[in-house]
């Protein structure tokens, strides 16, 4: 007991941490969720290729609300509550999607599940960098991204299994009418709703969980925010800690939310935007919310078509362990850029394919490649980078404008997807992305700074003395 008072729990940091990551099981779970109903929602609803590519993307511009929208509630109310709140909405979105009785309410549950896990994506990060020790930092922050892809992996097998029933019980006269509609004539439906079992986990868990110390400081609830930092960091540690937030607090009493478009603040605003956009338009939500489509026109069968999917999940949790093991050691910096390069080679070799007619499992390769490359290095470090490098003050808006940033990007990456596809090879919406990774090499080389190591307030202060 006396080493945990003097050194701090490291248990109890990752308890924090991983139920506060869970948000990031969500929105895998979520991400992947649309993909195994596209082709069953798409011959019910008979949609064209701009219906599905709303049906699709109107989850992500639901993100985007909901994000922009978490940052302030966030700020004004606590990391915790606005935690919660998300949860709820992920849980009533599932269920109302499950038993939804046309398109239109099956749309507007979409949008209601967005809200919730743009909120969740946009608070986890920002409340488990805020509660981090900063040698710590980025692979707790990277718990949240390796979550997301055990969500991805539950998911995807979740939609086989359901899809396994129903094949096998498409002929049976002993299934209750409702369990015929709902888990085998119109299987979509219980692939939406088992979505809500870690709805409610999450919830639970989030009881247990403090607020955010750098919060209450900034809220004048200092007291509360020594007794958690004590437990994490130990008494000496502790008291430091409470004291630079303190002082990072008064030294940035004059930072606005507008100072994020002046030169004093700009820098990292547009840095992270740029991460964020390059991040999501290098063709990611196309693998995960169209995964199956494009193994179906590489030759599989709905079934085999999300088994090579399960490959993917598989690979993308992986390859997140490789950047929990080193984004503290390597650094930021150096990870994303060798991630990058890889997957600019990885969208190469997929474009040539489909250009060549390739298919099978060589697609299935070519494509888990870049799932890697992007897993372990530009997934992660994007969100290590926003919630790390703004002021304490206006920390909670700033990155909501970056997350609104990430969501905005992928659904009009899902929403141009499908007519993309109906108007030119895939082989060359491929090049496309290669072309994307490219360019955000030159963001990586000239604008982003190493950050691993240092406090948020070190960070924060080395951008407000840049005012020149």
């Amino acid at each position: 007991m006396e080493s945990k008072t003097e050194s701090g729990s490291m248990g109890y940091l990752w308890f924090i941490c991983l139920v506060a990551a869970c948000g990031g099981l969500l929105f895998g779970y979520d991400a992947v969720v649309v993909s195994g109903t596209n082709s069953q929602v798409t011959a019910l609803f008979d949609f064209s290729p701009r219906q599905l590519g709303f049906y699709v993307s109107c989850v992500l511009w639901g993100c985007a609300i909901g994000s922009a929208f978490a940052g302030p509630i966030s700020d004004a109310f606590g990391r915790k509550k606005t935690l919660m709140i998300a949860a709820i909405m992920i849980f009533i979105s599932a269920t109302w999607s499950g038993l939804s009785d046309g398109p239109a309410h099956l749309i507007m549950a979409r949008l209601l599940g967005g809200f919730g896990i743009g909120a969740s994506t946009m608070v986890c990060p920002l409340y488990i960098s805020e509660i981090s020790p900063e040698k710590h930092r980025g692979r707790m922050v990277t718990l949240f991204q390796f979550t997301i892809t055990i969500g991805i992996v539950m998911c995807v097998f979740s939609n086989f299994g359901i899809i396994k029933f129903a094949e096998a019980n498409a002929a049976s006269e002993t299934l209750a009418p409702f369990w015929k509609w709902f888990a085998v004539d119109q299987s979509w439906r219980a692939m939406y709703f088992a979505e809500a079992l870690p709805g409610i986990l999450f919830l639970v868990c989030a009881f247990f969980i403090p607020e955010s110390p750098r919060w209450l400081v900034k809220n004048q609830r200092t007291d509360e925010a020594k007794k958690i930092l004590k437990r994490i960091n130990g008494d000496k540690k502790a008291a430091a800690v409470c004291a630079e937030i303190e002082t990072a607090v008064n030294e940035e009493s004059d930072v606005r939310f507008f100072d994020l478009f002046t030169r004093k603040l700009s820098r990292p605003l547009i840095l992270c935007l740029l991460l964020c956009f390059f991040a999501e338009a290098c063709g990611v939500s196309v693998v995960f919310y169209y995964g199956p489509q494009i193994f179906e026109a590489a030759g599989f069968s709905l079934a085999g078509s999300l088994g090579g999917f399960g490959t993917i999940a598989l690979v993308n949790m992986v390859a997140t362990i490789f950047a929990l093991m080193f984004v503290d050691t390597a650094g930021r910096r150096k990870l994303l850029a060798v991630g990058t390069i890889g997957g600019v080679i990885a969208h190469l070799v997929i474009g040539s394919l489909f250009l060549k007619g390739a298919t099978g499992w060589a697609i299935v390769v070519a494509i888990n490649a870049f799932v890697a490359f992007f897993a372990c290095a530009i997934g992660p470090v994007k969100f290590i980078l926003i919630s790390e490098v703004f002021p304490n003050r206006i920390r909670g808006k700033a990155i909501s404008i970056a997350t609104v940033c990430i969501w905005l990007t992928s659904a009009g990456v899902a929403q141009l997807f499908p007519i993309m596809q109906d108007a030119m090879p895939t082989g060359f919406i491929f090049y496309c992305f290669a072309g994307v990774l490219a360019l955000s090499l030159f963001v990586i080389k000239f604008l982003m700074p190493e950050t691993k190591g240092r406090t948020i307030e070190e960070i924060e202060r080395s951008w407000l003395k840049h005012e020149d």
